[in-house]
């Protein structure tokens, strides 16, 4: 599955249309759309079913009580937690809500939360929605709310995700040589690099840590298809599904190449889907993808910047050929 948290979102807000041959589909009884009162769910916390779900979480301090585990996920707008957590420490309950995920929506209720702290880094009072923790997997999930302003990286060797302060101006000068920096625009947390092409196509992409595989939107795919057709992957059709329930289908391809500045990416696998996170990121009629967790643990360590709005990227060896490239095996043929 891919995987994301809920953010707020507001009523009326039309769902988004799957690629030809793709469908969607809701269990029964599933609450409708755009209710009033809704906390939305940035990418929806969506995972492919196939997929083992071994994310990076960081320790949380709850009211300085912990640690829980968090999952940091940078396509969500909004934070929010397991609600036996909430109830154990006793937390203060505010108005209901609708936690909307990605296809799905559930009722909720929103509680206070004196401090939350990662490391030395302390946020000021906050409110979020809590969700069942068998829902979630995890104690609870970090959304754009906490990490903007921050730094997050994930360092894949060490198996350690920290939230920490952005570079200060001469840390930021250093630039390893195996290592590629992306700027990016956007505010609000929603860096976005525009200086990304795929299989030729020029397109808007940015990093969803809370989602398990990496996917394309459906106006990129049909550029794709003018341009240079991508070529599916055995299997075809797969169904990603949301933290909240419910079901996309989205279509298995094959990217030959995504270009993001001095950074090459070969042999891609992505999935076509209609999520909502591009709406949200106001990317949904642009070509645009994002990048998942997949796709990250092809580096030794990736960063995300939102004091400095930069990416970077540092691949396994100091030794690979400039551009900075990370290559996925030869594909099977069939």
């Amino acid at each position: 599955m891919l995987a994301a948290a809920p953010l707020l979102a507001g009523a009326g807000r039309k769902a988004a249309e799957p690629p030809p041959g793709l469908s969607t589909t809701d269990p029964p009884g599933s609450p409708p759309k755009g209710t009033d009162n809704g906390i939305g769910a940035g990418s929806g916390s969506v995972r492919a079913a196939s997929l083992t779900d071994n994310r990076l979480t960081t320790a949380v301090y709850i009211n300085d009580v912990g640690p829980y585990r968090f999952l940091v996920d940078t396509g969500a707008e909004r934070s929010l937690m397991a609600a036996e957590i909430a109830a154990e420490l006793g937390l203060p309950q505010g108005p209901k809500v609708m936690v909307e995920g990605i296809l799905r929506d559930l009722p909720g209720v929103l509680v206070g939360i004196r401090s939350l702290r990662m490391g030395s880094l302390v946020c000021p009072p906050l409110e979020v929605p809590v969700l069942p923790r068998p829902m979630l997997g995890v104690d609870g999930y970090l959304g754009l709310d906490v990490l903007d302003r921050h730094r997050v990286v994930l360092d894949f060797q060490a198996q350690k995700l920290s939230v920490t302060r952005p570079q200060g101006f001469f840390a930021a000068l250093w630039e390893r040589p195996d290592e590629v920096i992306v700027r990016t625009l956007g505010t609000s947390g929603r860096l976005r690099a525009s200086n990304c092409t795929v299989n030729g196509v020029p397109a808007g992409a940015f990093i969803d840590t809370g989602a398990e595989v990496s996917v394309i939107n459906p106006a990129l795919y049909a550029q794709l298809q003018r341009h240079s057709a991508p070529r599916e992957l055995v299997g075809g059709p797969v169904q990603l599904a949301g933290v909240t329930g419910g079901s996309v289908e989205g279509l298995a391809i094959q990217l030959d190449e995504i270009v993001l500045g001095e950074l090459h990416l070969t042999y891609m696998p992505m999935v076509v889907a209609p999520l909502d996170v591009f709406d949200v990121w106001g990317l949904k009629d642009q070509p645009a993808l994002l990048f998942g967790m997949d796709c990250l643990r092809r580096f030794r360590r990736v960063s995300i910047d939102y004091g400095r709005k930069e990416l970077r990227f540092e691949v396994a060896s100091a030794r690979l050929p400039q551009p900075l490239q990370a290559a996925l095996p030869l594909p099977l043929s069939g």
